[in-house]
């Protein structure tokens, strides 16, 4: 209840501000800077960015866009460098994050030099990663609101921890070691601890649909209820990649409207989320050619033709699809590498 309150508070702070006074200014007042961690960084080290600014007079609430390199880094949070307050949470769309916070009740802003806010990325791949603040708006205690445009850029070199076949103990002699590697690689799965893939192993709805999002580039943007009667029961961090997954309808439930997110993933489900997240064109008329043809079921059909007459599933021996069998993590890095290959991704 005090968050829906508090959260009400702070989007009526900003619609307020824009009826007031709205203006877009140069670098005439507050100035702004981004400083970043990246000394003595290793592989794999979490990078932060801080906006910081100075000439400030009585900032009450802001809100920060900036733009990153989605391609290297993942966000993995933001907060506010405010004690007391209210933030709303990153709203991520593909390499633009925008961040708001603000103070509650009748108190002063903030002036002088502050430091706003730090967001914090993930790597994803290596390279020269940049960070640009677009503008920051300016909200007094007076609920007057100002826009600052801004050409701030700071950049650094990130790396990703990337992991050969000695790291891993179970595949050196694996049909798909090249294919776990190069996913790796990529970013879309991981190695377990103990320093195995486990290739045989069984996929989850869940972990799937993580792999797939990671393997399309797609930041998460959360926000969405799932609407399955099962939500309760999804991880809590895989919700932003299944509620990601529904919204581009890559996804759906059962009858029961049920997600099953720990049940094993199928072939013949894997064939139709793989088909619609990379838009393979789909001929409703089409017939499967495997031996077992008939054991597909009827709404997978389509997209298990479609996927065999692009290459990019094969049956399991004697020309046998095995629908209903469970897709192993080898088959499913496989697959993922041929459609992005396929799409030049």
């Amino acid at each position: 209840m005090r968050r829906t309150y508090l959260s009400f508070c702070f989007a009526l702070v900003l619609f307020i501000s824009f009826l007031t006074s709205h203006a877009v200014l140069a670098a005439t007042g507050p100035t702004f800077t981004l400083s970043i961690s990246d000394h003595n960084q290793k592989p794999g080290d979490e990078i932060s960015v801080t906006v910081k600014g100075d000439n400030f007079n009585d900032v009450y609430a802001y809100e920060v866009n900036l733009e990153f390199d989605n391609k290297l880094l993942k966000l993995k949070g933001a907060k506010a460098e405010q004690e007391s307050g209210f933030s709303i949470s990153p709203i991520v769309k593909g390499n633009k994050i925008q961040f708001a916070h603000t103070k509650v009740g009748k108190v002063a802003g903030d002036s002088g030099k502050i430091s706003l806010c730090t967001f914090t990325f993930e790597p994803i791949d290596s390279g020269e990663a940049q960070f640009g603040l677009k503008d920051v708006k300016l909200v007094n205690s007076q609920l007057a609101s100002s826009t600052l445009a801004n050409s701030a850029i700071v950049s650094a070199h990130v790396d990703k921890v990337l992991t050969n076949e000695m790291n891993f103990k179970d595949i050196l002699n694996h049909w798909a070691k090249e294919a776990i590697l190069a996913a790796v690689k990529q970013g879309f799965v991981e190695g377990y601890p103990d320093q195995t893939f486990r290739p045989n192993n069984n996929v989850s709805r869940s972990e799937f649909v993580a792999m797939l999002i990671r393997a399309l580039k797609i930041q998460p943007t959360g926000g969405s209820s799932l609407p399955f009667t099962d939500a309760d029961q999804i991880p809590d961090w895989s919700k932003p990649f299944v509620s990601e997954a529904v919204k581009l309808g890559i996804v759906s439930g059962y009858e029961d409207n049920s997600f099953r997110s720990a049940d094993p993933i199928s072939r013949a489900e894997l064939a139709v989320m793989i088909v619609k997240a990379f838009g393979l064109q789909v001929d409703w008329s089409a017939k499967a050619s495997f031996a077992d043809a008939n054991d597909i079921p009827s709404w997978a059909v389509p997209h298990v033709a479609a996927a065999a007459d692009a290459g990019f599933i094969q049956g399991r021996g004697n020309n046998l699809f095995a629908p209903n069998d469970k897709a192993t993590r080898a088959e499913v890095v496989n697959l993922i590498l041929s459609m992005l290959k396929h799409k030049g991704l």
